[in-house]
């Protein structure tokens, strides 16, 4: 009897340490788990984080291109201010993008790749040529970090020196579409001089529209017929 009893106690003393083993087994791999997500989810808040300040710069930095108005070259003092002011805000867009984490190393490169498009400006191009270049890449950028931030699908990439070069043409003959429209509505009015007479041929044929004119000589300018 007490041999059976013995027997008896062993077993239901082996099925509860089994029990316990399995259960404190179960216990620590949900802790595990359980941690496993929570890091995962700091992880993804904190790369949201650095994505939104990221943002916050390049978003500074497209301000403060469009508020600008310099003319042509600019001067050596306005070169100045604005590459100063690209150079932080870009810094510091860059740096926050760089604490990505290896998951998202497809976004990182993608934004760091545009950013390093944005050239220091030295008068050439002129500045709308250079601020619409400029333009074209930032919001770019904008938009990844913005789908990014949003938890939206990543866009693919653009070839942005091919779409840049096509903005560029298109921007140099809407200006010279403008340019001839003035020059024919002034020619009409009070007739041109030599200058802008060759001007106006200049547009005609950059247009590819309307007929080249023989330029004036200075009995022309004189010759009221």
């Amino acid at each position: 009897m007490n041999e059976f009893v013995d027997k008896l106690w062993s077993m239901e003393f082996g099925i509860a340490l089994l029990g316990a083993l399995v259960g404190g087994g179960f216990t620590i791999l949900g802790s595990w788990l359980q941690a496993r997500s929570s890091n995962k989810a700091a992880e993804h808040i904190q790369a949201k984080a650095n994505a939104q300040r990221a943002f916050d710069a390049l978003t500074q930095l497209k301000v403060h291109l469009e508020i600008q108005t310099f003319r042509g070259m600019g001067t050596k003092e306005t070169r100045a201010a604005w590459n100063r002011e690209r150079e932080m805000l870009v810094t510091t867009a860059n740096s926050t993008i760089m604490l990505l984490p290896d998951k998202y190393k497809d976004t990182r490169l993608h934004v760091q790749g545009l950013l390093r498009q944005i050239k220091t400006w030295y008068g050439l191009p002129p500045w709308p040529e250079y601020k619409l270049e400029t333009g074209l890449l930032l919001s770019e950028a904008l938009k990844v970090m913005g789908l990014f931030v949003r938890g939206s699908d990543a866009p693919e990439h653009r070839n942005m020196t091919e779409i840049i070069q096509q903005e560029i043409e298109r921007d140099r003959r809407e200006r010279a579409q403008r340019e001839l429209e003035s020059l024919e509505a002034e020619e009409e009015a009070q007739g041109l001089d030599q200058e802008d007479s060759a001007r106006l041929n200049e547009l005609y044929q950059f247009l590819g529209v309307g007929q080249s004119r023989p330029e004036l000589s200075n009995d022309d300018e004189t010759d009221p017929s």
